[in-house]
């Protein structure tokens, strides 16, 4: 480990030239004093909680279009650029109550970075990293242009990787916010970034043989051909207004997001036996791939007040405009192979085919209404209807080009009661639509995307406060929908209903002053069912998905919370889960262990904070598994220096 010094004299020059104005910005964030639930929460580059957003409650968010950014309906693509966003939240259970237009899986909701009317400029520099090491940093800056009426946020980042698969990778951020509040009550937002990978290896994939995971092999050997690369780019811009209209609330949103892949590459090892050999390595070659959506959303927002309820009812018009280019890829057959030493291959020559097209267009007109009796009980529902249309032109002229159109009517009925001051119940029901998740690389009709599909979500529990400072919530949900997934031909198409059902628990505050706690466990029971269960093609449980998650972050700081040093630490539980169809194949539990700590302290008129974590400190050698039945090992121990200096 090491940082570059002569990066970090550099950066000190700039330091000592930058005016001495600031409100603490990322020196001051962690995301276990500031998380109020276990669901899942991020902040910086810090996580907890039970969720993520590729997974809740079993199922991935963002890919099935239940996103908001600032509250608002946004249909991400891909990863945004952490210049844009400060945070984002899990939004499930009683997290999802008062929310308008909930979707039955769950939302991720992000908040943009923003400008707050003070000066401010933060840097950040960083050795090693959760999924790689190597030197990487940051600039951001918060500064205003018309005292607190206008200004802008935003900043740059990079890493130079070698990740702990083996191979490197080059990432580089860039984004800006322009913030202008013309009056208290008026709001606009304009913002614009992107997040570049260069040269980033294609890692290893290991299907393996037989009813045993993949032997364990030395984590950070690089398997990888120099030739399989990834170049691409996401992007994102858009603007958000909030302004009152007479006696109404004007909430708009309006976004584009997207990638292009100028190459990328699956590097797959079929047939991996207990000695480490490989019975067949394929390299799946892709580029010239496209996938942009224009989405957003208009709310026109009424709101009143009868003594202690409180009414609210919002007209919402949802859509989105979505385009995609895909197909065309080579498969590359290098033969027989090993997973226990690099097998480095000569650069075959690609020639990509042509490409196929999918279009989506979508518009949803839904209202919503949420009454609020203070301190007694709540009550939201919502309807929807949309108009959803998906046609896709396959490049061979002789395959049929599909289109399908749906038209259902989306709702959800929610509530909460208050049993007394420290308890409360809820509950609630919600049906919808959503994207089915497109066909993964080891498919015969890879990146192919089925149309929209239907969902159904029940949940009940209750939220019960500990203490005025300690809360505990438990939940009780079942998820209904199809299952898409691939059959023994390796074809991705429906093959049943799969039915999550689960318990999730969250304890969430302040234990003692100083010390904090965000605990939680996650017990899923995933049924599938169908015709495809019922003569033995495929097994009665779902790939890839665990049947237990269990976390705890804990946090104490010196001073009784108020002092420049604390100690955390961050414990996850996984259960084992299926590692086949067939599900005679298991990848075994494992449990992580994170060890940090933070110095705060002040130097050149500056708020400073160092922080070292150790992660996966007892280096618990694990598998986590794809809904394809692709198995890849968990991080090893890994030592992280950060540095951050906000001004």
């Amino acid at each position: 480990m090491r940082f570059d010094l002569q990066l970090g004299a550099l950066v000190g020059v700039v330091l000592a030239a930058m005016p001495q104005a600031a409100l603490a910005q990322r020196a001051n964030e962690n995301v276990a004093t500031q998380s109020g639930d276990a669901f899942g929460r991020t902040v910086g580059q810090d996580k907890s909680g039970l969720y993520s957003v590729d997974d809740v409650r079993g199922f991935n968010p963002v890919d099935a279009g239940n996103v908001r950014l600032e509250g608002l309906y946004f249909d991400q693509v891909d990863r945004l650029s952490s210049r844009l966003t400060d945070s984002n939240t899990i939004r499930v259970g009683p997290a999802a109550l008062r929310y308008p237009f909930p979707a039955p899986t769950g939302l991720v909701d992000y908040s943009l970075t923003q400008p707050r009317g003070v000066t401010s400029y933060s840097f950040n520099l960083e050795d090693g990293g959760s999924n790689s090491d190597g030197i990487g940093g940051s600039f951001e800056f918060k500064q205003p242009l018309d005292g607190k009426r206008l200004g802008i946020s935003g900043g740059f980042g990079f890493r130079n990787a070698t990740e702990w698969e083996g191979g490197t990778a080059r990432f580089r951020t860039v984004g800006a916010t322009l913030g202008w509040h013309p009056s208290d009550q008026v709001s606009v937002l304009v913002f614009g970034g992107a997040f570049y990978f260069l040269k980033d290896s294609a890692r290893p994939t290991f299907y393996p043989v037989g009813t045993e995971p993949p032997p364990q092999t030395k984590r950070g050997r690089n398997l990888s051909q120099d030739w399989t690369q990834r170049n691409s780019v996401n992007w994102a811009y858009g603007t958000v207004v909030k302004a009152p209209l007479g006696s109404l609330g004007l909430e708009a949103g309006l976004f584009y997001n997207g990638r292009t892949q100028d190459s990328v590459y699956a590097d797959l090892f079929f047939g991996v036996a207990a000695d480490g050999s490989v019975a067949s390595r394929r390299i799946i070659a892709d580029g010239d791939n496209r996938d942009a959506s224009l989405s957003g959303e208009l709310r026109l927002v009424k709101q009143w007040q009868h003594g202690v309820t409180s009414h609210r009812l919002i007209a919402s018009l949802r859509g989105r405009s979505r385009d995609r280019r895909f197909g065309g890829s080579q498969s590359i057959d290098l033969g027989p192979s090993t997973i226990l030493a690099r097998d480095v291959r000569g650069e075959p020559l690609v020639a990509l085919g042509p490409k196929s097209l999918d279009q989506v267009r979508q518009l949803t007109f839904g209202l919503s209404y949420s009454l609020v009796s203070t301190g007694r009980y709540g009550f939201d529902a919502s309807i929807s209807k949309t108009s959803y249309r998906k046609a896709i032109d396959f490049a061979d002229p002789l395959a049929p080009d599909p289109v399908s159109r749906d038209g259902p009517i989306m709702w959800n009925f929610s509530g909460t009661v208050n049993v007394m001051p420290t308890l409360s119940l809820y509950g609630g029901i919600s049906h919808g639509m959503e994207e089915a998740l497109a066909a993964p690389e080891v498919a015969v009709n890879r990146a192919e995307a089925p149309a929209a599909i239907h969902t159904r979500q029940l949940e009940a529990g209750f939220k019960y406060g500990v203490t005025p400072r300690l809360t505990l919530i438990a939940g009780l949900f079942s998820i209904t929908k199809p299952y898409y997934n691939l059959d023994p031909a390796l074809r991705y198409r429906q093959l049943g209903t799969l039915r999550n059902r689960g318990i999730e628990l969250s304890l969430t505050g302040q234990i003692l002053p100083g010390l904090t706690v965000v605990g939680g466990t996650m017990l899923l029971d995933p049924q599938i069912s169908g015709e495809a269960v019922t003569s033995h093609l495929i097994g009665p449980r779902p790939v890839g998905q665990i049947r237990r998650r269990s976390v705890l972050n804990l946090d104490w700081r010196s001073g009784q919370g108020k002092g420049p040093f604390s100690l955390d630490v961050a414990i996850e539980s996984l259960s084992s889960r299926i590692g086949n169809s067939a599900n005679t194949l298991t990848a075994p539990p494992r449990t992580t262990v994170n060890l940090g700590a933070r110095y705060r302290f002040r130097l050149a008129g500056a708020d400073w904070l160092f922080r070292p974590v150790l992660q996966n400190a007892f280096n618990s050698y694990g598998w986590n598994v794809s809904s394809s039945g692709g198995f890849t090992y968990a991080a090893p121990r890994a030592l992280t220096l950060q540095l951050v200096a906000d001004f």
